[in-house]
């Protein structure tokens, strides 16, 4: 099982690299904002889908076979929920958050735009990083092989689209070229790393506690799930004009063929 999520995880790694890269290797990169669109629509439709279908009542089983009888999982991905929007929309400085919750076509748009700061690229830097943090968190915790390739696709689905914001945001920044790469490269291993801390927990802890900390980890990957499908993705792709329908098509697709696999998993 340790081999099969070194490999799950090795892949996440290649996706966020490869997504962070592009903007990085052209400047002015050009491609169809219709197809990022669907591709993001799609991917909010497995997050959805990966949280509310497959991880918090996964999470909720485990919590009451260990004696809870309060809906610890609903509390605790709520709490991830907040979290997340303490980072993006508090915390993080508006011209970061601009960079992150753009449009697919207007992230585009901006790429040869002016220079924002380095402060702004941090920031991007670090809100999808804890994003990927937590994910992986949950996918190395895991010990089920089939939830295990059901929170891999859920980040698989959104990974390269968050590394491409980044590559976007440092590609505008005025950071050296080798440090823009450091951050991408950061910003890839952020849900390796968190899947092998996730691992070597769930290893090393058994028992009630080991049970509630894997349950802990789904939970917190569930709320962060929902955040990035409505947060991340649909508040900023559905008010663009055009395309809605198709659009929402996609975004249904997705929650059906992620809700589909729960007749396995």
């Amino acid at each position: 099982m340790f081999g099969l999520k070194l490999a799950l995880l090795s892949a996440v790694l290649l996706a966020g690299a490869l997504g962070g890269a592009l903007p990085l290797l052209r400047r002015e990169t050009e491609g169809s904002d219709r197809l990022l669109g669907w591709g993001n629509a799609f991917a909010a439709g497995v997050f959805l889908a990966a949280g509310i279908v497959h991880l918090l009542p996964d999470a909720d089983g485990v919590f009451r076979a260990q004696g809870f009888e309060y809906p610890m999982a609903f509390a605790l991905a709520g709490m991830a929920f907040a979290f997340m929007l303490l980072v993006e929309h508090v915390l993080l400085p508006e011209q970061a958050h601009e960079e992150v919750h753009a449009p697919s076509g207007e992230r585009f748009a901006r790429i040869a735009a002016h220079h924002h700061d380095a402060l702004s690229a941090y920031a991007v830097l670090t809100a999808l990083s804890i994003h990927a943090l937590l994910a992986g968190l949950a996918l190395g915790a895991e010990a089920d092989v089939a939830r295990a390739l059901v929170i891999w696709l859920a980040i698989v689905a959104h990974k390269t689209a968050a590394g491409f914001a980044l590559g976007v945001s440092l590609a505008r920044s005025q950071l050296p070229k080798r440090q823009a790469w450091t951050l991408i490269a950061l910003f890839s291993s952020a849900t390796p790393l968190g899947g092998v801390i996730g691992a070597i927990v769930g290893e090393t802890v058994e028992g009630r506690l080991g049970a509630a900390l894997e349950a802990s980890f789904l939970s917190i990957a569930g709320g962060t799930f929902i955040y990035v499908a409505t947060f991340d993705i649909l508040r900023d792709e559905f008010p663009a004009h055009g395309g809605r329908f198709a659009k929402w098509c996609v975004l249904t697709a997705g929650i059906i063929a992620m809700s589909a696999l729960a007749l396995w998993a």
